[in-house]
Parts: C-alpha cells; structure tokens; sequence
C-alpha cells in the first residue's frame, strides 16, 4: 500500500497485488489497515482496464471470502464480476452486502444463480417502474402464463375478503376524484365469487353481499367475464334495490394475486343508465389502464431472466469460466447482440405503456430540425455501415410536434433504424418532412424488396427482409408494427403508400 507509483502500470500492479491479498485467509489482520486496503482497491478500481479487472477477478474466483471486496466487483460491469459470483463462499449476510452494492445487470444475475435476492438488493435490482409489491424471481412458464392473461392482469390486492379493513388496498380507477362521486356514480369491489364487499358513494347495506353474477338477470356478458377472469366495461345491470333502483352501467377489472396469480376479485364503478357526468369525472377506460399496468408488470419479468441470458452468453462468449469452443462463442456471441436488440425493443413498449397510462399534460414541443440534427448523422452512419445511400430533405422549418422531445425521438429513431437496416446495398433511402393538413409528415422510401407488399404483410411482426443489418434480426414488420403502436398512442399514425413509409405526427 505504501510502494510508490510512477506510472498506470504500477497503479495496476499495486492495485493486482492488493485484491490477491484480500483474497486469501486474514484473521488476524488490523481491522483499520483491511479497510484502508478496500478503500485503495475501490477507489482505485476506476484506473484499471476492464480486461485487468475481469482477469483479476477470474484469477481469484472460489478463493475470495471478503464479503466487501466481492461487493466491489459486485457494483462493475457483469463480464468482470460474474466469475467471482459465480463461485462465491457466502452466506446470506454476505450475499446480502453484496446485493446492496450490486449493479443492475449484475443483481439479475444474481437472481439468476441464487434463485432470490435479499432486501437489500431490491433497490438495486428493481428498475423504478417496477411494482412495489416483492415477488419470487418467476420462471419462463410463469411469464408465459402472465403474458397469455395480459389484458386481464391488474394490481393485486392482499385478502380475499374485501371490506372495511381492506383500506391499504388501492382503489381503482385511481383516476377518479373524490368530488366526482354523486347519487349516480359509485365505486365498488367484490371477491372472487363475485360478492361485493365493499362500496363508496351509495348505500352500503344495500349492496354489501350481493353477488354480481349470482343475481336474477344478470347479464350474459357480466357472467361471460368472471367465468373468463376477463375486463368489461359499461355492461347493463338492474339492481334489485329500493335505494339503487334502475338500469347502472358497471365496469371493472380483474385483480391477481402477485405470489401465485391466484384470481382475487374485481373492482371498478357503477354509473346509473343516462346519467351526465362532467369530462373531469367520466369513467376512464378502466380496460385500457389494466392492460398498461399489467404490460408494464410483465415487462419487468421478462426484462430479468432477458438480461440473464445475456450475462450467460458473455460469459461464454468471453470464456470467463474456462475455455470454450469458437462454435460455442459465436453463437453466444450472436446470443447477446440480438438478446440486447430484443431488450431495446422492450424498453420501447415500456415506454408506449407508461405514455398510455400517462395524464395529459404540457409538453416540450421542440421544433423537428433541432429533433433531427443530431439523429441524421447517426442514419448516416449506420447506412454508411450496411452499403446504403441516404438523402435527407434539409430541414429549415421551425415545424414543431405536440409530442414529448423523448418520444419524438424515439419514433424517428426507431422508424428510421428499422427502414437502413433492411433496406440491400446500393440502394438509396430518401427522408422528406413536411406539413400537410395540420400534421407533421416524415416520409422514407421504402426498401425495394418491400414494393410488391400490402399493409398486412409488411406490418405482419414475422416478416423481415433478407437484408443483413444488424437491426434486421427482430424483422422489419416487428419495428414497424412497433413504431406504428407508438405513434397511435400518442395521436399519429404509421402508413403505407406505394413508394413510401410515412410517419404521422400531430402539430403543436
């Protein structure tokens, strides 16, 4: 610790010999000199080369017992730390210090090989539009049954019994203000046989026990959607009570439970038939609010076993556990780029479900030249890279979007990514913005192997081209049917002409 350094080779040498040391048996060390020695090893970790580092970090894998020093290449990259997780000596206070300090890629490998994380590690590895409720890390099967009932996924309650005492649960449409209730408007929950236990803004002893799909009458489409777990939405009801009598419209949604799926109830309101309500108190669309809630919510378990896979694959590729054949490495290789293309391509319908479940409000409407500047000579240099010649129309206007710059980019991003990467060499893509009928219009020529190609196909997410970019591995009709979803949320629109692709945006 005290030898003097001339150089960055001495700092790495020095910085080698002390993770070697910290690695072995000390019992008997001065606790202050250990950790003055982890301090050097921490601060000193930003100088070394990331190769230094994941060879350090191989050389004393299933050695190293310091629950600290394991911490500090916990919190680097996942290629340098994966080896020495990997065959950690821990306990569980050991492994959860070294969750505290983990990164995110490295806490969704730890989930991986341990099979659960510590408290201390969910900050870490939650991303901040993660449900709040804990859940165990679930299987591929557990994702694919959420993925199957996604439209009706919704946030779970805890008891099945819903009444009074069930305060902490949320109570949707959270959309809905206080103020809006009246004589027409009230809110309900029921469990899962259907049997209502709880209601705000109508009397409660005339509802309290009644089972919704259980009374005389009830409507074929009411008992189709709790049979089926199912949304629905303004369906025709009498309620056989003096103090509710008449025709209500009811609409609800389903809850789940979050540890095993098990299906709770639902919840939602009741508006009696013909009843004017003011636009700030309108029942929202209660079925389009689930399915953001429960897309972002799947979103985020498929996100953990994704980048999983990705950290397995380099360690493959990088052969961080040992030697490995070069058939091996490249398809691990090819593993993590089009695991990584994929895990961009979530991140976008993460974004489209937080722009769907988002209230209206005042956005940065930045004009589109200053939007399209710095992005022209990224398509520059990716149609550079794939062979392909691009003409964009200069932009002098001062056109502005009613979109978020973020999303504005975003789709221009996307559109144009998708369009080099499968478009073949030689051929010439050409970009035009320009308005017309109040909406901002961004056309691109389309791919010549697409002209012979209607709107069901090319948007059909099986479709690509034959073209070898690197973007053209997840299919052009996947980005496009992708960049067209987005566009529609926020009020524009993707269409198809003979020639060209044009992106629609509404005008500020």
């Amino acid at each position: 610790m005290t030898q003097p350094v001339a150089d960055a080779h001495d700092r790495t040498v020095r910085w080698r010999q002390l993770v070697d040391l910290l690695s072995r048996p000390h019992y008997e060390i001065d606790p202050a000199l250990l950790d003055a020695a982890l301090t050097m090893v921490r601060t000193g970790m930003r100088s070394v080369a990331r190769p230094i580092r994941a060879a350090t970090a191989r050389s004393i894998a299933g050695r190293a017992a310091e629950p600290r020093l394991i911490a500090i290449f916990a919190g680097d990259r996942l290629e340098v730390a994966a080896p020495l997780l990997a065959a950690a000596p821990l306990n569980d206070a050991g492994w959860a210090e070294v969750a505290a300090a983990a990164s995110k890629e490295v806490a969704s490998f730890m989930r991986t090989i341990r099979g659960d994380v510590s408290e201390a590690s969910e900050p870490i590895a939650e991303e901040s539009a993660a449900p709040a409720a804990e859940e165990p890390h679930p299987s591929i099967g557990d994702i694919a049954a959420r993925i199957e009932r996604l439209k009706t996924k919704r946030e779970a309650g805890e008891p099945e019994l819903m009444d009074d005492a069930s305060q902490d649960l949320p109570r949707p449409p959270a959309a809905l203000p206080q103020h809006s209730l009246t004589p027409g408007l009230f809110r309900w929950e029921c469990d899962a046989a259907g049997e209502i236990g709880w209601v705000e803004g109508a009397p409660r002893g005339a509802l309290i026990g009644r089972s919704l799909p259980g009374e005389e009458g009830a409507p074929r489409e009411l008992i189709r959607a709790f049979t089926d777990r199912l949304p629905f939405e303004d369906t025709l009801i009498t309620l056989p009570t003096p103090a509710l009598d008449g025709d209500w419209r009811l609409s609800g949604i389903p809850a789940f439970s979050p540890v095993d799926g098990r299906f709770l109830g639902y919840r939602g309101i009741a508006r009696r038939e013909g009843q004017q309500v003011d636009a700030p108190s309108a029942p929202p669309k209660l079925a389009a609010a689930a399915d953001a809630e429960a897309l972002r919510e799947t979103i985020h378990e498929i996100k953990t076993p994704l980048n999983a896979i990705i950290g397995f694959a380099e360690i493959i590729d990088g052969q961080y556990l040992g030697p490995a054949h070069r058939n091996y490495r490249q398809r691990a290789a090819e593993i993590v780029v089009q695991a990584r293309m994929l895990l961009a391509a979530i991140e976008d319908l993460d974004f489209a479900a937080r722009l769907q479940g988002r209230q209206p409000g005042k956005v940065d409407a930045a004009p589109l030249a200053e939007i399209m500047a710095p992005l022209v000579e990224e398509w520059a240099n990716q149609a550079l890279a794939n062979g392909v010649q691009l003409r964009v129309s200069p932009q002098t206007s001062q056109l502005r979007s009613s979109l978020d710059r973020d999303l504005a980019e975003r789709l221009l991003k996307r559109f144009l990514r998708a369009v080099i990467d499968s478009t073949a060499a030689h051929e010439t893509i050409h970009v035009e913005a320009k308005e017309g009928r109040g909406r901002l219009t961004i056309a691109v020529s389309r791919p010549a192997t697409t002209l012979h190609l209607g709107e069901s196909r090319l948007f059909d997410p099986a479709y690509s081209t034959e073209a070898t970019g690197e973007g053209a591995s997840l299919g052009l009709g996947f980005a496009l049917r992708l960049v067209r979803g987005l566009a529609r949320l926020a009020g524009g629109d993707l269409r198809l002409s003979a020639s060209d692709l044009t992106l629609i945006l509404p005008l500020a």
